[in-house]
């Protein structure tokens, strides 16, 4: 049996994010993204000076997940203030460890987080022909309500936006 640990991300995880984050978008992404729209994004959005931005950030944070002592997949949250909304911006699990319960508990964890910023439901896109992801966020609770473009490099795809509502203590 492996051991899991989730634990808050820190400057030392950002490398393992960064091989994460790449080898996930590379098998989900690729079929309907070019690699060099993927390759142009992630350096822009997934550098480590830009990684460092966001944990510094108060707004965003994010949970790891370690698998007998591996980084396998992480979530990343953010409190976007204008929206007055919590999303989970990504979640990404390496290939070899999807399908064994990793993305729930990083969900979980990013509930936790947003039980304790007292809001009520979590929002995240999806791109729409990420129909496995998709579909898994379905059966997570979520419902989308929304369609917005997003580019990546020179590709631009179609966006789904949704929600979960949350238990919260506080009210």
């Amino acid at each position: 049996m492996s051991e899991i640990i989730i634990k808050a991300w820190a400057d030392a995880d950002l490398p393992a994010i960064r091989h994460i984050t790449w080898d996930t978008w590379v098998q989900t992404y690729s079929p309907f993204i070019p690699v060099e729209d993927l390759r142009a994004y992630f350096d822009e959005h997934y550098s480590l000076e830009a990684l460092r931005a966001i944990v510094a950030a108060p707004e965003d944070g994010g949970f790891v997940a370690i698998v007998d002592g591996m980084p396998a997949g992480f979530v990343r949250t953010h409190w976007e203030e204008s929206e007055k909304r919590f999303y989970v911006s990504s979640l990404y699990v390496l290939p070899e460890h999807q399908a064994h319960g990793l993305g729930g508990m990083l969900m979980a964890a990013a509930e936790e987080k947003a039980v304790k910023r007292q809001v009520g439901a979590i929002w995240l896109g999806v791109m729409e022909k990420n129909v496995r992801t998709l579909e898994w966020y379905k059966k997570q609770g979520f419902q989308f309500v929304e369609e917005a473009p997003f580019k990546m490099g020179q590709s631009m795809v179609n966006h789904f936006i949704g929600y979960k509502k949350i238990q919260t203590d506080w009210r």
